[in-house]
């Protein structure tokens, strides 16, 4: 709770320092220098200012990236400071775009710049080696106010082995409906001896997934009916148990090996690739994605970058963008960080990552030391599902309030036209602050 006050009042800053700085009102064109803001230790920030500073000497370069500090809390309170001052006069003119902003509602407030002009002028972004229909993310009315550069896609992990045990048919899974009707068969099968997902999480974000439209900046699009099943759905995969919300040390890949579930979904390129290595040990591992209502695939936007709406630097920034999504600087040792890019010749050069024989360093979870190296038919089939996708999305605020209303319904503290009132009063209200 205490969090979620704190980001109320970080947007609250935000949405009045844009308002009187005035973001609609033309300003005035300098150009004398460029003030860039990471709020992370960053590969593609390093390299992008270095390269900017070598081919305009001339203009002064003001580069803020993580500071060095072990305190928890003193850092977030230095990076609201920081994202206040974005939306005002001595803000950053480039940013990375912050998860825990309110994309919407800053939009809305004016606080982005449209990047239409540049986006269209710019070679690099005509570049067919860049996945156009995620860079259309950043579009809105018309206006595009930032650049995706990382999505992730909603993948499931598991062996052709548990699914042909359980008879599970994941060929029948074509949407959202089809997984629904084909995992609640199972759930209610003579064959149910694992639960369906490793994490509670993987359930409760396929409202997501799913492509059901809930709100968009100002209102609340939700149709409660529409969704009754879903979570009549989602219940029924919480009352059959799912486990702790952690990642990494192939902990989906040693759940699906002993049988606990029978697919991991973690979301996190590395995370899967890397399961799909050790489930070469015991098996034949298989990815697939959840697919959404209209049978497409729904992306998650994890990483994008702006500018502010009354930077006086805009032709700079227009520079310094051109540098940040040009191939040398994508392809950067280290740049990509555990999502995919959408630049595709990243992701060739990804692949030799996991031709590895020992990434881990040590043995994890009862899997050995020496995994076999990532196939690449493996690889493939799941960058593959990219192009599928149909929708994109980012993680909107109100989304943890959301789902705590509606796990007063799982839990069957009320009926499901209680938790989904409740919810929606919630999301009107949060929408009209």
């Amino acid at each position: 709770m205490q969090n979620q006050m704190k980001k109320r009042m970080l947007l609250g800053i935000l949405m009045a320092a844009a308002a009187l700085t005035g973001c609609s009102r033309k300003v005035e064109q300098i150009n004398d220098s460029l003030h860039v803001y990471a709020g992370g230790d960053d590969v593609i920030m390093d390299y992008a200012v270095s390269e900017f500073q070598r081919r305009y000497p001339d203009i002064e370069v003001v580069y803020e990236g993580r500071r060095v500090i072990e305190d928890a809390e003193a850092f977030y309170g230095y990076n609201q400071q920081l994202s206040a001052e974005l939306m005002s006069g001595s803000g950053a003119d480039v940013f990375f775009i912050q998860d825990y902003w309110d994309i919407d509602k800053l939009i809305q407030a004016g606080a982005f710049a449209d990047l239409s002009a540049i986006y269209d002028s710019c070679a690099v972004f005509q570049d067919a080696d860049l996945q156009s229909d995620i860079m259309d993310a950043g579009v809105f009315d018309g206006k595009r106010y930032f650049l995706p550069m990382e999505y992730r896609l909603p993948m499931m992990v598991t062996t052709r082995e548990a699914l042909d045990a359980t008879g599970f048919d994941i060929e029948k899974c074509t949407d959202f409906d089809s997984f629904m009707t084909e995992s609640s068969r199972y759930m209610n099968s003579a064959d149910y001896d694992r639960r369906l997902f490793r994490m509670d999480v993987s359930a409760m974000n396929c409202i997501f997934w799913s492509g059901y439209p809930i709100a968009d900046s100002s209102e609340v699009v939700w149709d409660i009916e529409e969704t009754r099943d879903y979570f009549a759905w989602y219940r029924e995969v919480y009352e059959h148990g799912t486990g702790e919300y952690i990642f990494g040390d192939l902990f989906g890949a040693a759940a699906v090996r002993d049988g606990e579930c029978l697919f991991e979904s973690s979301g996190f390129l590395d995370t899967d690739l890397n399961a799909v290595r050790a489930l070469y040990t015991v098996g034949t591992p298989v990815t697939v994605p959840i697919y959404n209502i209209n049978g497409g695939v729904t992306a998650l936007m994890t990483r994008a970058i702006a500018v502010r709406a009354n930077s006086a630097n805009l032709d700079n920034a227009a520079k310094f963008l051109e540098i940040v999504f040009e191939k040398q600087t994508m392809e950067q040792p280290g740049a990509l960080r555990w999502d995919i890019s959408v630049r595709e010749s990243v992701m060739e050069h990804a692949y030799e990552s996991y031709l590895r024989e020992d990434p881990f360093k040590v043995a994890l979870n009862g899997f050995p030391f020496e995994i076999p190296p990532l196939k690449r038919e493996d690889y493939d089939a799941y960058l593959a599902c990219a192009d599928k996708v149909d929708k994109v999305v980012y993680w909107p605020e109100w989304r943890q309030e959301f789902q705590t209303e509606m796990r007063r319904y799982l839990r069957g503290e009320v009926s499901y036209e209680e938790a989904a009132a409740s919810a929606r009063s919630k999301l009107v209200f949060y929408l009209s602050e």
